[in-house]
This record gives C-alpha cells, sequence and structure tokens, in this order.
C-alpha cells in the first residue's frame, strides 16, 4: 500500500530538518512510537505500538537511512515483527522538504508499507484510514514541538 500526505509547518527547512533527523523529537511526534534505540549512524531500532479494531501488535521495526540529501530529502527503509510474531511489516519512505519562502516549509512523505498476518487481514480501505489518522496526528505533534521551540526560543 502507497501512502502520499503533505503538511505545511511554520519554520525554515533547516530546522524542520533537523527535528526530522532528531529520532528523540521523532518518538514524541510519531503516534505509537514507545522507543527509538540508535543503533548506528543511520540505524535505528524503533518500537511502535499499532491498534486496529480487535487487533493489537507491538512491533519492533529496524529501520535504515540509506539515502540523504540535506535539507531536503531523506528515504529509509525498514521491517519487523510485533511481539507475538502474528503480523510483521515491511517499509521504505521518502520525506520531501520544501522551502515555500513565507517562513513555511512543506513536508511531503510517500510511504510504501506492506503488512502480513493478523494486521495485514484488514483491508486496504481500513489501513489507510488508520494511516490518515496517524498522519493527522503527527502533523498536530510536530506543529506543537515547533510551537514549543519558538517559544522557549523567545524566552
Amino acid at each position: 500500500m502507497e501512502i502520499e500526505k503533505t503538511t505545511r509547518l511554520t519554520a525554515p527547512i533547516e530546522r524542520v530538518w533537523r527535528i526530522v533527523l532528531d529520532p528523540d523529537v521523532m518518538r514524541f511526534c510519531v503516534p505509537g512510537v514507545e522507543s527509538v534505540e540508535t543503533l548506528g549512524e543511520a540505524d535505528y531500532l524503533i518500537g511502535i505500538h499499532v491498534k486496529m479494531a480487535f487487533v493489537s501488535a507491538r512491533f519492533k521495526v529496524r529501520t535504515t537511512v540509506i539515502e540523504m540529501r540535506s535539507p531536503s530529502y531523506l528515504r529509509s527503509v525498514g521491517a519487523g515483527e510485533d511481539s507475538s510474531f502474528t503480523s510483521s511489516l515491511k517499509q521504505s519512505s521518502e520525506v520531501f522538504l520544501v522551502e515555500t519562502g513565507d517562513g513555511t516549509t512543506e513536508l511531503r512523505t510517500k510511504v510504501n508499507v506492506e503488512v502480513f498476518g493478523r494486521l495485514g487481514t484488514f483491508g486496504v480501505s481500513m489501513l489507510r484510514t488508520k494511516a490518515d489518522r496517524m498522519w493527522a496526528e503527527f502533523g498536530r505533534n510536530l506543529a506543537a514541538h515547533l510551537e514549543t521551540e519558538t517559544r522557549q526560543a523567545a524566552t
């Protein structure tokens, strides 16, 4: 399933880039992320909890950044299984940042994800609805983080 989403953030591109690369900030912003362990310069082990209807899964996803062009492009791949081994996933994602010239930055992401096992039994429309909700929450969390950072810098 391929998902492409865009949001505008009130911050210059360099600031958004720095935040996208900060695993602690992403842990706060991405819904369901419970932990991020840095394994190497471009390797992470991400603990994520996903719940859909009556199915809940806790994944450990090994993610590797395979291409980076500062401050506008990042590509990563990842795979993992949930703790009970009833679901697994593979993903590849791209992040595109574009400075719009009015003090905002457009963040666009393109994700291709394959879900197998119990979570994979849900239809594409249900998975897409879940992804839409997660993206909306991510956007709110990221905007709130930027706002807090701006307030702290002003004091």
